[in-house]
């Protein structure tokens, strides 16, 4: 039976945002949000994940609810002791990404998450977001408490999410996943409570 592999067609990818509603209020904002959904990701599951990715040069985070970042724009994501999501934060590395899901395919213990297409993706940067999500989000993510590296699983803005601290040559940024069905609701949620901030 062939397989097809999801990420084989990046041009056909499309946001299902309408950012007209809150252009106004974002230009306004010291928080600049960037849509990353449709940028190359992947996701795998399974007593040998850990193991596979290594062995494909991906560094690996030492524990659950870690991120790192490795090859220059790739962000790996540990969920729990077998989870693991990888996003390309610029979108240049499709083909390490692509390349690791066809490898992925038929090895034991080694399950693909479509979390590129079950999950929307944004970009936070601005020295006032962790102000921001404590407007709307339980889990403290100022500087001290929640470090570079650190991954919450919690909700924000009442929509379950994923958030994790990274940095690179511009500062630090937050990457948020949440369910793709809430994609908008949450934009303008984000929007509006990082409005004050100008």
């Amino acid at each position: 039976m062939d397989l097809f592999n999801l990420s084989a067609a990046p041009d056909l990818r499309k946001s299902m945002l309408d950012l007209a509603s809150t252009k106004a209020k974002a230009t306004r904002s010291s928080i600049k949000m960037q849509d990353c959904t449709v940028f190359s990701r992947a996701g795998f599951r399974g007593t040998g994940a850990e193991a596979f990715l290594a062995s494909h040069g991906i560094a690996i985070p030492t524990k659950p609810n870690e991120s790192l970042s490795c090859q220059a724009s790739l962000v790996v994501l540990r969920l729990s002791r077998s989870e693991f999501w990888i996003i390309s934060t610029d979108n240049s590395e499709h083909a390490k990404i692509e390349a690791l899901e066809v490898a992925a395919m038929g090895v034991e213990n080694v399950y693909p998450l479509y979390c590129q297409h079950s999950h929307a993706c944004f970009m936070l940067t601005g020295a006032e977001t962790e102000n921001m999500f404590s407007k709307v989000c339980g889990v403290d993510l100022r500087n001290n408490v929640f470090p570079v590296g650190a991954v919450a699983q919690t909700s924000v803005a009442r929509t379950g999410a994923i958030v994790t601290k990274q940095t690179h040559a511009q500062g630090d940024y937050f990457l948020l996943f949440a369910d793709i069905a809430s994609v908008q609701y949450l934009w303008e949620a984000l929007t509006d409570a990082a409005a004050e901030f100008v």
